[in-house]
């Protein structure tokens, strides 16, 4: 969702455990489950491990680890074209990504995609919701067999939920941003909730929220969940989606590891290429998640 990376190779991931850095103590507030949790830990049986020994099963969730390490750190600093590329070259990507995140949640005290299921299936029947980002499409799993209209993005479709796309390039959904010299709402819309569940990755995130604005219907809802580390600065950031065309609704920031964002979208005047391009170039406003082995 990201430099051009190198070709993904476990091996480039192999370090020496004696040049590790010393952690410092982290306050409550501080703490990241990025930094915290042993990806290399078995959660049950490993992917692919049926029939090996236990040293090579250790082996090779440590290389499995490494690789998933380094897929991470790519997608996380540089932009969504080239992390579009590389897994288009090899969908292989996305498919060992989306495996080791599925093992880092499950040892999370909270998941923010569990919160979005139990919140967005209190919204009415009708109400028509964009996954950015989706992954596997857990919310549209949960929620279309209950009769919501959840409509799911991601760089690579791997199943039938998921439509493939770019999200910091073009969402294939209809929308407009208005007229020059104008303040509008745009036209066409037909989304009423727009959520990003850690899934604002690469350095064009910005674009993204532009998107996300650009498919809302006026007065629609924004929700945004991310590591709560990862922001530089969080009024910052507020500033930043507010500058797109939303207003901050509710920001919650009692959970020590995510902050969860609600911004509804509001009318705002036709902006001009190089005012754009000032807004989107604060990717930085948002720092790369780091998952460290212990």
């Amino acid at each position: 969702m990201i430099s051009h990376p190198m070709p993904l190779k476990p091996a480039a991931e192999r370090r020496d455990s004696s040049a590790r850095p010393t952690k410092k103590a982290k306050t409550k507030h501080e703490s990241s489950p990025f930094e915290e949790i042993q990806i290399d830990e078995p959660l049950g049986e490993a992917e692919g491990s049926a029939g090996l020994t236990s040293l090579q099963k250790s082996m090779k969730q440590s290389l499995d680890g490494a690789r998933f390490r380094l897929i991470n750190e790519t997608l996380y600093k540089t932009d969504s074209h080239e992390a579009q590329r590389m897994m288009q070259e090899d969908p292989a990507v996305f498919s060992e990504y989306h495996i080791g995140f599925r093992h880092q949640v499950q040892s999370w005290p909270t998941n923010p995609v569990d919160h979005y299921v139990s919140s967005l299936s209190k919204y009415p029947l009708k109400t028509v919701i964009a996954d950015l980002g989706c992954g596997d499409a857990a919310i549209a799993q949960n929620l279309v067999p209950k009769g919501m209209s959840v409509l799911s993005f991601d760089l690579i479709s791997n199943n039938s939920f998921v439509v493939a796309a770019d999200i910091c390039n073009r969402v294939p959904l209809p929308g407009g941003e208005g007229k020059e010299g104008e303040k509008s709402g745009g036209t066409g819309q037909v989304v009423d909730v727009v959520v990003f569940s850690l899934s604002l990755m690469g350095t064009n995130w910005p674009t993204s929220v532009r998107e996300a604005w650009r498919i809302l219907k006026l007065d629609g809802d924004l929700k945004i969940a991310e590591v709560a580390s990862r922001f530089s600065e969080l009024d910052s950031f507020v500033s930043l989606v507010s500058s797109i065309g939303f207003k901050l609704k509710s920001k919650d920031t009692h959970n020590t590891h995510f902050t969860l964002l609600d911004f509804k979208k509001v009318a705002r005047k036709f902006m001009t290429t190089d005012k754009w391009d000032s807004i989107l170039s604060k990717g930085d406003l948002l720092k790369p998640c780091e998952y460290k082995r212990r």
